[in-house]
């Protein structure tokens, strides 16, 4: 395949190649070269496609991928109100159920990992909500989801969560927590046992191990899951840094910050995803301990997954990217939001870290940690890269479309592309998943009208949660109320009563 340009690797990092070609066979790419010098079409038997004004570059790898509906995106256009996603304390006891189906998760999964795709998003590492759960996921709920990456052609790398406790509202509007140290024990052999088997579910299937967030897991929950990503080789991924609540909880516990805590316990590495690296230096984020999270994060070699979207959208930053990579902390990207949209990630990652910081990172910072970084991150060479004998994972931008223009740099054509443009084509293991803007494996339609209802479903379950029983419709009301069309008083294009 040729186009105009190439994002290739030179061996140290991303270099352009302007009229260039990507040559593949079978899961791999074979060569990359000078399309006036080679016609990739001079291959006999070989199948050329021109792309023309595009660029081919390395799919993105995402870090913390939704595999289910967003519902934090409930009451984005308003305040909040607190504890309106937290279990109450006699729904833990004894309420909490399984909300959806098995079809219905599954239906969940192929929605959000369609939308990955059609990001150009080529590896992801899928999250879901555990609100709407019995307690955290399932072994049998992972086979399936397993069996959606030869389906869709996406890569995965999978575990199912598990936890220790859960965080739940008190009768008073104050928060607890129900432990239960078996449950989270028993999470984690389950979790070992499908990460031992993993490799038997196909080529574009690899183990992860998923705790849940900090302060829902225990010490040697913690200990014993980066002890077992160790000795399999595997990395593990843990919310941590992300809220007030977080860090007080994980202060009254150990008197640290929630990164000097995971430190004192062993548990940072090269093996470490840590989603959201937001509330560092403890409750009170006091600078000197910050100073210390950051020496932490550098000398382990953790990698901090940064999902610049819904970060944004909640009016938080970090402290900051260019600072983090200027100390050689380890960055990903993540899109753990609706729409999963890595370009609008990107957009956004770039525009926060100019306001974050007078020494903003550039745009060759953020491809490389949607790219290079994730592939790194995951301990995968052959990923998020254009080279002989990496993967042939790679996504087109069409450059040409109007609303594209103008073009001077195709890189900085990324960031500028208006938000919800997707990758014309999108390629994993050499297999052409999205063709022509449109997923080849699914009927996106379809897909829409049961995501509705099963949003539907989602909805009208949080009354049962709620420390208060309150409808979410008073939980999230809309932007402006709603009125009858009585209401307007008939009134016509001229203002006057009909």
């Amino acid at each position: 395949m040729s186009s105009r340009w190439i994002l290739a690797f030179d061996g140290n990092d991303h270099v352009l190649i302007e009229n260039g070609f990507v040559a593949i066979e079978g899961d791999r790419i074979i060569k990359i070269g000078d399309a006036h010098a080679t016609a990739a079409s001079s291959h006999e038997g070989w199948e050329h496609r021109d792309y023309g004004n595009a660029l081919i570059a390395p799919g993105f790898i995402d870090l913390n991928a939704l595999a289910d509906v967003d519902t934090t995106i409930l009451g984005f256009g308003g305040q909040r109100p607190p504890l309106a996603s937290m279990w109450s304390r006699s729904y833990a006891q004894s309420g909490r159920r399984e909300v959806l189906t098995r079809d219905q998760r599954l239906m969940s999964a192929r929605f959000a990992f369609g939308q990955l795709l059609l990001s150009g998003i080529t590896t992801a590492l899928p999250v879901t909500s555990l609100l709407f759960r019995a307690w955290a996921e399932s072994v049998a709920e992972f086979d399936d989801i397993a069996a959606l990456a030869d389906e869709l052609g996406l890569r995965l790398l999978l575990g199912p969560s598990y936890r220790s406790a859960v965080n739940v509202a008190e009768p008073d509007g104050q928060v607890g927590q129900l432990a239960d140290e078996e449950a989270g024990l028993a999470g984690l052999r389950d979790a070992l046992d499908f990460a031992r088997r993993c490799e038997g579910a196909g080529p574009l299937v690899s183990p992860l191990l998923v705790p849940s967030t900090i302060e829902t897991c225990s010490d040697e929950l913690l200990q014993r899951t980066a002890s077992a990503a160790k000795d399999l080789g595997i990395p593990f991924r843990l919310h941590c840094c992300q809220s007030a609540l977080e860090t007080r909880l994980i202060w009254q516990r150990s008197s640290r910050s929630s990164i000097g805590h995971l430190a004192a316990l062993g548990v940072l590495g090269n093996a470490a995803l840590l989603p959201h690296a937001l509330e560092l230096g403890g409750p009170q984020r006091d600078p000197n301990l910050v100073l210390s999270d950051f020496e932490q994060l550098e000398t382990s070699g953790s990698t901090v997954v940064h999902c610049p979207l819904v970060v944004g959208r909640a009016g938080r930053k970090l402290e900051s990217f260019a600072r983090m990579r200027a100390k050689g902390i380890r960055i990903g990207l993540g899109t753990d939001t609706a729409p999963p949209d890595m370009l609008m990630n990107l957009q956004m990652g770039l525009a926060m870290s100019r306001v974050e910081d007078e020494a903003a990172a550039d745009i060759p910072e953020f491809v490389r940690a949607a790219t290079l970084a994730g592939a790194e991150a995951i301990g995968r060479r052959d990923l998020g890269r254009l080279e002989p004998g990496a993967q042939a994972d790679l996504a087109v931008w069409d450059l040409a479309a109007f609303d594209a223009q103008p073009v001077f740099d195709p890189l900085e054509a990324l960031f500028l592309m208006p938000p919800g443009r997707r990758a014309r084509d999108v390629f994993v293991a050499g297999r052409c998943c999205v063709k022509d803007h449109e997923l080849q494996a699914f009927d996106v339609a379809h897909a829409s009208e049961r995501i509705a209802e099963i949003f539907q479903i989602l909805l009208d379950s949080f009354p049962e949660r709620h420390w208060q029983n309150r409808h979410w419709r008073e939980l999230f009301p809309p932007s402006f109320p709603i009125q009858p069309a009585s209401a307007l008083g008939g009134r016509d294009s001229k203002g006057d009563m009909r």
